[in-house]
């Protein structure tokens, strides 16, 4: 839709993988039987991102970013160690990062109480050392906003 009436807008789509990725991101879209997305008529390769596998992997790229925010108590070190937050399985970020965040004030992890805040703090160079896909989306913008 947005592709129709904003054309002088640069848009782009930006969803969890939820799984790993093994293609572009339009490919992965369509292949997910969850998901089932095609390209859209008018859309380029660089206008579909993927954060993988979800958004709380970009988290553990800023393990000091999580522990400031939730404080005393925080169980840094349950959370994964791979240094290639991709590679880490959904359900294993979320399981950890509930287990790391539950005996603190703040308590348990939720995305809607936490999820934007902590997207907000996380630095993002180390997002983009830790991603891949975090680091094609920051080039994609860069160019866009130079342009």
């Amino acid at each position: 839709m947005a592709l129709r009436q904003r054309l002088a807008d640069y848009n782009l789509l930006l969803v969890d993988s939820e799984t790993a990725v093994n293609a572009n991101p339009w490919e992965h879209l369509s292949d997910r039987e969850s998901d089932n997305w095609n390209r859209p008529a008018g859309a380029s390769e660089d206008q579909a991102h993927l954060m993988v596998q979800v958004m709380e992997s970009w988290f553990l790229a800023d393990k000091n970013a999580l522990a400031d925010f939730y404080g005393q108590g925080f169980l840094r070190k349950a959370l994964p160690q791979q240094p290639n937050i991709e590679e880490i399985a959904r359900q294993d970020v979320l399981k950890k990062l509930r287990h790391a965040s539950k005996p603190t004030q703040k308590g348990e992890y939720h995305k809607t109480r936490h999820g934007f805040e902590l997207l907000e703090l996380i630095e993002p160079g180390l997002v983009r050392a830790a991603s891949h896909h975090a680091d094609s989306l920051f080039l994609v913008l860069e160019k866009q906003t130079s342009v």
